[in-house]
């Protein structure tokens, strides 16, 4: 049995295409998730403008000034798109920056003194916990228990400190990359999303598969994109805005710093931005601000948490049918597996792999 030339041809192709992007494989699984998410919105831009020039060539006697309307028109929809994902994507950061800014460089010169000293305890933290195991003496059971607990929460809080703040620093000091990085994911998500039509036929040619079952795919993995849109991003930024109000009102220096690093770490499953105000709840109570540090737990407890806690479980199991622990597990195994964009591609396969179980069923139903 001979190997069909055409599909021969198209598998080089694809080949071809791997290795000139095989260094950025984040990057076009991002650039994919985004084109998949925001194709509805070409193709609805692309519908309007053909309506539009439809009504153009029927009211517009000349010819000469017809063709540089319909030129000029068919351009329209990739200008409109181009236009509404950059201002999607650069409008919040913008904000954030003029929001942040003022107040960034008071909050990394903090962390970056928390790093220095290794993310030790401050030293009447230490006074006040040493306290409390002395007290403890007469009960060994109960005293290791608490060395433990305390072992663990300074273990956990200085490597998510620390991860966060080698990740900062880094994405400081490697401007270039970044900006690189952003535009090639701009252009292929506009490339992806141009030439869906086509990546799809070939894809079907490839695998000899039916192009309605490569379409019930988009719809899963679209769905699953649109809650996780919702559900995790949308969510943080609820969350950090929440913690921002709450760090303000409690007194704590640079809020909506601090607001900023709670809605970087809200996503995180079991911990979220507990990671953030929790240390500042201690701090303040050992700063004698009692009330204050009482107040800031509860928010965080009952306002924070509790966002997190009703929106998210509704906003993702809208867009993949799977119990909650499931979708906290396929979260999780996606942070182990590929670090922060796991976030995405931990429900984006557990919806792709949901879906091609549902299609292997369809052969087996009479």
């Amino acid at each position: 049995m001979t190997f069909p030339l055409p599909r021969l041809l198209y598998l080089l192709g694809a080949l071809a295409l791997y290795l000139l992007l095989w260094p950025n494989p984040i990057t076009i699984f991002m650039a994919a998730c985004l084109s998949c998410l925001t194709l509805p919105l070409y193709r609805r831009l692309r519908r309007e403008t053909g309506m539009w020039r439809m009504h153009l060539e029927q009211t517009t006697p000349d010819s000469r000034r017809r063709r540089l309307l319909m030129a000029v028109s068919s351009s329209v929809p990739l200008i409109g798109y181009v236009a509404v994902i950059v201002s999607s994507l650069l409008t919040p950061v913008a904000v954030l920056a003029l929001l942040v800014s003022p107040q960034a460089v008071a909050g990394l010169a903090r962390l970056r003194e928390l790093q220095a000293n290794n993310f030790q305890l401050p030293p009447h933290w230490l006074e006040y916990i040493h306290a409390v195991r002395r007290s403890l003496a007469e009960y060994p059971s109960i005293e290791k228990a608490l060395n433990e607990a305390v072992d663990n929460i300074d273990t956990l809080f200085s490597d998510a400190v620390g991860m966060l703040v080698s990740r900062s620093f880094g994405f400081v000091g490697s401007t270039m990359t970044v900006l690189w990085t952003l535009f090639l994911f701009l252009m292929l998500t506009v490339l992806f999303t141009v030439y869906s039509r086509r990546i799809r036929k070939v894809t079907c040619r490839i695998f000899h598969i039916p192009q309605e079952l490569l379409a019930r795919f988009t719809t899963a993995i679209h769905r699953a994109l649109k809650a996780i849109m919702l559900g995790i991003v949308l969510v943080a930024l609820a969350q950090g805005a929440l913690c921002g109000v709450g760090f303000a009102v409690a007194g704590v220096n640079q809020p909506a710093f601090w607001g900023m690093l709670a809605t970087l770490v809200a996503p995180i499953p079991m911990v979220g931005t507990a990671i953030v105000w929790a240390p500042l709840c201690i701090s303040l109570w050992f700063s004698g601000k009692t009330m204050a540090a009482v107040g800031l737990a509860l928010w965080g407890i009952l306002a924070v948490a509790g966002v997190d806690n009703v929106l998210r479980p509704f906003f993702l199991r809208q867009g993949i049918n799977a119990p909650f622990l499931v979708l906290i597990l396929a979260i999780l195994c996606g942070l182990s597996a590929f670090g922060a964009v796991g976030l995405i591609a931990g429900p984006v396969l557990l919806a792709f792999a949901m879906q091609s179980v549902e299609e292997a069923n369809r052969y087996y139903r009479p």
